[in-house]
């Protein structure tokens, strides 16, 4: 019976084994959120605004759309990126831009330091 249930998993990963390796470009996402004091909403969109950090991260070759979110309920400042395909996303994370953004926001004016930056990255679901 072991056997049986093991060769129809084995089945049914098979398909997406496939897909997963297939030569089409995929556009890919990177979601990361940095800490801020929740009380500065005003405060932080006002340093988005006037940074430079939206437009450089912007003009970097393979970005194809990247947008900001501030969450006053728990004080967080997202980032939303959207790459053509995975080899865009791994050049850009290695980009003087990208570092450049990081040391921005970690160093403005309302940053809260004592929690951790989240980070997700993936397969942008265009099709939902």
């Amino acid at each position: 019976m072991l056997a049986r249930i093991a060769s129809q998993q084995s089945r049914l990963l098979r398909p997406l084994a496939v897909r997963h390796m297939s030569g089409e470009a995929r556009p890919m996402t990177r979601f990361v959120q940095y800490p801020f004091d929740k009380t500065k909403m005003t405060e932080v969109r006002a340093w988005v605004n006037e940074s430079d950090m939206p437009a450089s991260v912007r003009a970097e070759t393979g970005v194809k759309d990247v947008e900001f979110s501030f969450c006053p309920g728990e004080g967080w400042l997202a980032a939303r990126y959207i790459f053509n395909d995975l080899d865009d996303m791994v050049a850009f994370l290695g980009t003087d831009a990208l570092e450049k953004a990081k040391k921005a926001v970690s160093t403005a004016p309302h940053y809260d330091s004592s929690r951790e930056v989240h980070e997700f990255k993936g397969f942008y679901l265009k099709e939902v």
